[in-house]
């Protein structure tokens, strides 16, 4: 952290309200980090493939992490230009007409609204389990079609409606967190065509659009009142609300302004501003963005293009699912577990640790390759019954091995992920910005570059970049910044080119890699 503090220069409170925890950080200007402060996040994992979050828990975070860094910040409150907030989405929270939650919030990874979704979307002629003509109206308005897997808000609201009646007849208004997180700071229950793309509802066919499609609420038998009114994509929610701004010790009249996704935030805050500059983000989850000047949709390989905070732009959403998650799964399950063998709790260099071990083990993992799809698979192909695992195991396989093939399988994927995109932006993709905790490791940087055959662009500070993104958002948004500023402001640390040693070897094993996917759907189809 630096503070490299003038007279002139002016502070966002960025709350960055992620997966795996929340993070509130005091950013200035130059986009450097001058104070920051974490909160855990709990996600209650169910049956039936139920996953939530306590949005309470969420605002009991968000509010002491803000007194922490302010605090620790020292800066007179006058020289708080803005509050921003991003967070995950897909994640459906209902809340009454004073914005309280009715339950906890259904998380992005549950899929218990899979089976709404698909009797919503069902029809004749079927295209790829789509009703071709619903799919049709769905696309044009919006963009994308409700998922199979249910793990859309659109999901998570027809569960809540079938399976909690009684919830959804009392909710005022559905929310996605980041639009729950500024209603809770300012007092006024809000959202924004940007924000609200997963409940697939908005009419998105216009940058900026204020408006719900009557036809898509139908299909989904939703009602329109259960959803906030529509501000605009880079506008502001509102001044701080009286008892938070006093809670604080911020003035009244500092503005909040409209939240984003972690996943946009993310884009700007790793300095890719220009269109098709693109991007690798592994935090809990693991997705390839970039902006781009038009609205288009990828049906076969999962991918869209939504709408930006930036006037008359769109980015595209390449979201994978789990990412860091998987590193997370193997220290937790198989490393660290609490249970009968005692290995111990997870220590706080258990990353460290991680990173240390995969180093010890050669290109390739002999032979170990590590399958991410531990909650189904996203983009490139929508599968949610698919698994993950390790294969090709041997008496000779290590940790070291493993911990390596976690990286390399989800290298392989962004490798799988990229043909995609370049034909979606109509253009190669010569190098990656890495940003994320991923990005840490010089390792996985390293093996990127490999696997992606381009070089990458690790991100100075990437695990602040959606912090750092919020912010530049809100000086943007008040006219404090240019977009085009923003690269220069972005530090690289390290370039990392590709190792041309290790070409064929990861040539062989990306093409079983895709092979293991094709050829074991139907297996994954019977056993989940």
């Amino acid at each position: 952290m630096r503070n490299d503090d003038t007279p002139d220069r002016r502070y966002v409170l960025a709350i960055d309200l992620g997966s795996g925890g929340l993070k509130t950080a005091i950013v200035d200007d130059s986009g450097n980090v001058v104070a920051s402060a974490e909160a855990p996040v709990t996600t209650h994992f169910l049956p039936d493939g139920g996953a939530e979050q306590d949005p309470v828990e969420w605002w009991q975070g968000a509010r002491q992490t803000a007194r922490q860094v302010l605090a620790d910040a020292g800066l007179a409150p006058q020289r708080i230009a803005a509050v921003a907030c991003d967070s995950q989405w897909s994640v459906a929270v209902p809340v009454d007409d004073h914005g309280d939650p009715l339950m906890r919030a259904v998380h992005w990874m549950d899929t218990r609204g899979g089976p709404f979704n698909r009797d919503v979307v069902d029809g004749f002629p079927r295209l790829q389990g789509y009703g071709l003509f619903k799919l049709i109206r769905w696309i044009r308005l919006t963009g994308l079609a409700p998922t199979l897997s249910g793990v859309d808000s659109l999901g998570h609201a027809l569960f809540i409606k079938h399976v909690h009646p009684d919830i959804y007849a009392r909710t005022y208004k559905f929310l996605e967190p980041m639009d729950f997180l500024t209603s809770r700071l300012t007092g006024r229950i809000t959202a924004s065509q940007k924000t609200m793309v997963p409940f697939v509802v908005t009419d998105n066919r216009q940058w900026g659009g204020t408006a719900y499609s009557d036809t898509l609420l139908r299909m989904a038998g939703l009602d329109v009142e259960k959803f906030p009114t529509l501000i605009a994509n880079n506008g502001v929610v509102g001044p701080l609300a009286t008892a938070v701004a006093d809670e604080l010790g911020l003035p009244a009249e500092t503005p909040v302004v409209a939240g984003v996704s972690d996943s946009n935030a993310s884009l700007i805050g790793a300095g890719a501003t220009r269109d098709f500059e693109s991007i690798i983000y592994i935090g809990t989850s693991l997705y390839m963005t970039c902006h781009v000047p038009f609205k288009k949709t990828d049906l076969a390989h999962f991918m869209t293009a939504l709408p930006s905070p930036c006037t008359n732009r769109y980015y595209l959403l390449g979201e994978q699912g789990a990412g860091g998650k998987c590193v997370e799964f193997y220290l937790k399950q198989l490393i660290y577990p609490e249970d009968a063998f005692m290995t111990g709790p997870k220590p706080e260099d258990a990353y460290i640790r991680f990173n240390t071990m995969a180093s010890q083990a050669p290109a390739g993992s002999a032979g170990v390759m590590f399958l991410p799809w531990l909650n189904g698979a996203l983009v490139p192909c929508e599968a949610p019954r698919v698994r993950g695992g390790f294969v090709n195991m041997s008496l000779g396989t290590t940790r070291q091995h493993m911990a390596r093939a976690v990286m390399e399988g989800l290298a392989f994927n962004n490798r799988w992920t990229m043909g995609p995109a370049e034909k979606f932006i109509g253009r190669a993709i010569d190098h990656f910005r890495f940003a994320g905790g991923g990005a840490l490791s010089d390792l996985w940087s390293q093996i990127h570059a490999d696997v992606l055959k381009v070089p990458i662009h690790q991100v100075d500070d990437p695990v602040n970049t959606t912090v750092r993104g919020a912010a530049f958002l809100a000086f943007w948004s008040l006219g404090h910044l240019a977009l085009e500023d923003v690269p220069k402001r972005v530090r690289i640390k390290k370039v990392f080119q590709p190792n041309p040693g290790n070409a064929a070897l990861y040539d062989t094993m990306y093409r079983q890699y895709r092979r293991f996917f094709k050829k074991n759907k139907k297996i994954f189809e019977a056993l989940n």
